[in-house]
């Protein structure tokens, strides 16, 4: 029996405003139904718990902005990617927009090898603005992270690889690029976490934060 056609589908999407305050799970809960809701026809599991084929890439952490979200799904017809775009638009909430839709879509990734991230970090203060670049540069910049009753202290190394500073429409920004996903790396989670503590008072000049590129290392 001939197996169906399949068609490997990227769709790359962004999350900002109030959706960056969505979880990475009710992120994959709200896409699946719209698919369904726009009734696309995709390949399936085999066994016991049927679900789609579709995978997502990684996890934004909670209040982080970011254009360059990403799941890849297989589907059974070819579809018309400006066309999936504008449906999926239809069904997704405010704060969450396709952006684009590739396929044929050939997934190259090799073995983890961590990640290359890059991110852009709104200051409303350039003093708070030079203090958190000279903190991000410093290799030796050190912090501590407690979980579940345990310490574990980190320092920068080499997580960031550069970050430089503009000034912008409201203030100033830092774009920096971080890598992360390898071992003894912080994750860009945890050293944002560390530089908002570092800031102390001015941490509220620190009021925005974008993922603006992802690439597998």
């Amino acid at each position: 029996m001939n197996q169906p056609a399949e068609f490997k589908t990227r769709v790359n999407y962004s999350k900002t405003r109030q959706a960056r305050y969505i979880a990475h799970l009710d992120t994959i809960d709200i896409i699946c139904k719209a698919l369904r809701r726009i009734h696309l026809s995709y390949a399936v599991t085999q066994g016991c718990h049927v679900r789609p084929k579709i995978s997502f890439g990684p996890p934004l952490p909670l209040g982080h902005a970011s254009h360059c979200e990403y799941f890849a799904i297989t589907l059974l017809l070819q579809p018309d990617p400006e066309a999936l775009k504008t449906a999926l638009n239809r069904e997704l909430p405010q704060g969450m927009e396709v952006l684009s839709v590739e396929c044929p879509w050939v997934d190259k990734k090799a073995a983890a090898a961590g990640e290359q991230v890059e991110y852009r970090l709104h200051f409303s203060s350039q003093a708070t603005a030079d203090r958190a670049r000279s903190w991000l540069l410093n290799p030796e910049s050190a912090f501590q992270v407690v979980r579940k009753g345990e310490t574990r202290k980190y320092t920068i190394g080499k997580a960031v690889q550069r970050a430089d500073m503009a000034e912008a429409d409201n203030g100033w920004q830092l774009q920096a690029e971080f890598i992360q996903g390898l071992a003894d790396v912080p994750s860009v989670s945890k050293i944002v976490t560390a530089l908002a503590e570092e800031l102390g008072e001015s941490r509220d000049d620190f009021y925005l934060l974008e993922r603006i590129a992802l690439k597998e290392l």
